[in-house]
């Protein structure tokens, strides 16, 4: 709720309880514009608090995005790492294999040489060697060298082959876990893709959001200054028209509540994000406890206001007003008198408001000041 709204709400009220005769058509035509102005500034500001609460949720998700993609990158690379360690075990499976191709070869072709050369001197059988050896004993010694040449050509043929087999296996095995690692590294680069994009997108949607918001803060501003040229206006008008109860501001709104959780100063709001005057206290009370008079005065308003919610305006004369924001109940009536000290609502929070808390201002001539002076 901008500061000028505020001024031109108060003086409509005190335009409408009071008007005088002679400027009564020039004051409510006045009053019908200021109505009108109070309507879109308050339509605007619920546009940029739902535009705040949808960049927040943005802003959260984009955090969550960007830490599923941190989690991705890390899955990515632990995967390719993984699909280059299988490669590579691959390949050496594969040349180990080759290796032992070539060393089965190697063992054949000596075998088929020294089987050629024993044909091609002569030959060697049982019977060549029975006719040769010198004796029985020189007879078994030879035919038992040739079992153990043949059983061990034969064995070191059956161990490359074994070998050779093993290495096959294994090469297949390996080549299914790349196979595997290289889906898995697919899935992986999928899946960061689809965060990025998805990332981008929330990226762009969150920059709209601040077009969009930039765009009502500046209808804010037209609003804000339409609002203040109707202000002098009205107050010159209504300045032949003031009359009432006449009293000072003597009594603390919430007996038993002193504590501020916002006081009179320029801050961020905590639900549409603008930085601005806060244009009175916040006093942090309990729900449903009792809101007082802060002087002798007259209602003005007792009624549903804009981003206040429900609240009283009392007219203390002499340009002096307190307001009371975001009550739950009111207790009481426009045109009603009111003492210092007496009850006039009861702490809630409607309208713009996080929590139980009583909103306090005080006005001199329309313009806020800081309340706490006045109770020290």
């Amino acid at each position: 709720m901008t500061i000028s709204k505020k001024v031109i709400a108060l003086c409509l009220v005190l335009g409408l309880i009071l008007p005088g005769a002679a400027a009564a058509g020039e004051l409510d035509e006045a009053i019908r514009e200021a109505q009108e102005i109070y309507r879109q500034q308050d339509q605007v500001e619920g546009q940029i608090k739902n535009l705040t609460v949808k960049a927040t949720e943005m802003e959260k998700m984009l955090q969550e995005l960007n830490s599923k993609i941190s989690q991705a990158e890390k899955d990515l690379s632990a995967r390719e790492s993984a699909y280059l360690s299988a490669v590579r075990e691959v390949e050496d499976i594969r040349a180990a294999a080759e290796q032992k191709q070539k060393d089965l070869e190697a063992r054949q072709e000596a075998l088929r040489n020294r089987s050629r050369a024993a044909y091609e001197d002569g030959g060697v059988s049982y019977l060549s060697v029975v006719f040769q050896s010198a004796s029985i004993s020189d007879f078994l010694s030879r035919l038992e060298y040739m079992d153990r040449m043949i059983g061990n050509d034969q064995k070191i043929l059956d161990d490359v082959r074994t070998q050779k087999a093993e290495l096959e296996t294994q090469k297949t095995a390996l080549e299914s876990k790349m196979a595997e690692a290289e889906k898995l590294k697919q899935e992986a680069a999928a899946a960061k893709s689809y965060l990025s994009a998805s990332q981008a997108q929330q990226q762009s949607a969150l920059q709209e959001n601040q077009r969009d918001k930039d765009e009502l803060m500046e209808q804010m501003e037209q609003l804000e200054k339409d609002s203040k040229e109707l202000e002098a206006k009205i107050r010159d008008l209504q300045r032949q028209n003031m009359s009432g109860v006449v009293g000072s501001i003597t009594t603390w709104p919430t007996p038993g509540y002193a504590y501020i959780t916002s006081p009179f100063e320029i801050r961020k709001h905590p639900i549409t994000g603008v930085v601005k005057q806060h244009t009175g206290v916040d006093i942090g009370a309990a729900n449903r406890s009792k809101i007082l008079a802060a002087g002798a005065g007259t209602v003005i308003l007792a009624s549903w206001y804009g981003a206040y919610g429900n609240a009283v305006i009392v007219d203390h004369g002499n340009g002096v007003s307190t307001l009371y924001g975001h009550m739950s109940s009111l207790g009481a009536q426009v045109g009603q008198t009111v003492v210092a000290g007496q009850i006039i609502g009861y702490v809630g929070s409607t309208g713009y408001s996080t929590g139980p808390h009583l909103h306090f201002e005080i006005r001199i001539d329309g313009t806020p000041t800081d309340p706490m002076p006045y109770f020290r």
